[in-house]
């Protein structure tokens, strides 16, 4: 898993802060001059990691806030400043961050900083709606940031009571999951992170559903339907509603339908819309053989299945290449192996 973080596996990751420099250096590994309690895995995570979140209240000891209306507001105010002008112990460098190109974010419960090469010390991006911007936050810092002049307002649904239904932001909206392919009159939908939790959500999932199918359906008649479930998710009790609404909207408007998950669903993509006679064979080996070589290695014929088909092909798969002992690979033989790579890919 080390190997994993070292190596530069993460996208993204949120760690904690005791102190935070005007630099944008945090210190999580001393909490006070005279008591060290070591970094753990921070320094493994934070260093290759591209996009890094420190998530720390601006005060600690005492600090007291509350929500009203969309709005926060400090009842009493932490007596310990956690963005200070010099952290007792630098457990990760905002300067070699930026030199590094990896994106730095600073989220308080009151305000977001950001470091960049833009400027030397930390940069204030949002402030919480209802908090004073000097009193608030700048007073309460040991340094004076640099305020951007695109000042924004932290987005009012995290001091809200209800749920944010931030879903779509985070996966996209339904219409951006369906994608149609006319030629073959066939819808691809892909349900990744969808969690349904009432009945109303079952209800908002089927009736959305039908409003896109339809028009597809009144012009060519029932849809033949691909769906993946990989990744989605209904609360127990809902699955006879969900059941039932499935069966009531593929009665009306599916022609056939086909439930994967995972890699199964990219497969059956790509059998229905790469037809193997309308292939343009020698630009797809042109576009495997990056070297112009005219021919392939096996190196080139794992990275180009990976990168334009997502099929990882397995040493029995490279065999189908002409047996598999060459070390190159021409087009005969190129075009021969992948359609028989194709019909064991399902």
């Amino acid at each position: 898993m080390f190997d994993f973080y070292d190596g530069g596996g993460l996208d993204l990751c949120f760690l904690g802060a005791a102190q935070v420099s005007e630099t944008g250096d945090v210190n999580v590994s001393r909490m006070s001059a005279n008591r060290l309690t070591g970094p753990g895995g921070f320094i493994d995570i934070s260093q290759s990691t591209k996009k890094v979140i420190f998530l720390t209240p601006m005060t600690t000891k005492g600090l007291q806030v509350t929500t009203n209306n969309k709005e926060l507001k400090i009842e009493a105010e932490g007596r310990v400043k956690k963005f200070v002008k010099d952290v007792y112990e630098r457990t990760f460098s905002g300067d070699e961050a930026v030199r590094r190109g990896q994106q730095v974010l600073y989220v308080t419960e009151r305000a977001v900083f950001r470091k960049t090469a833009k400027h030397s010390t930390l940069e204030l991006i949002e402030i919480a709606p209802g908090v004073d911007l000097q009193k608030d936050v700048l007073d309460q810092m040991d340094f004076k940031a640099v305020v951007s002049n695109k000042l924004k307002t932290m987005d009012t649904r995290i001091y809200g009571l209800k749920a944010m239904d931030a879903v779509c932001e985070l996966f996209g909206s339904l219409c951006e999951r369906v994608i149609y392919h006319p030629d073959e009159h066939t819808v691809y939908l892909d349900m990744f992170g969808i969690t349904l939790n009432t009945a109303d959500d079952v209800t908002w999932l089927f009736s959305t559903l039908r409003a896109i199918l339809l028009p597809l359906v009144e012009d060519k008649g029932p849809v033949d339907m691909v769906i993946n479930y990989d990744g989605f998710d209904i609360s127990k009790g809902l699955e006879p509603i969900f059941i039932g609404a499935a069966s009531e909207i593929e009665k009306e408007m599916y022609s056939s339908v086909k439930r994967y998950a995972g890699h199964a669903f990219k497969r059956a993509q790509l059998k229905e819309q790469m037809k193997i006679h309308e292939w343009d064979v020698s630009k797809l080996f042109n576009e495997f053989d990056t070297d112009s070589s005219g021919y392939l290695t096996r190196e080139q014929l794992r990275n180009g299945c990976f990168a334009k088909f997502n099929i990882r092909l397995t040493p029995s798969q490279l065999e189908m290449f002409d047996g598999g002992d060459k070390l190159n690979v021409d087009r005969r033989s190129f075009a021969q192996g992948f359609r028989e790579v194709l019909s064991t890919s399902g």
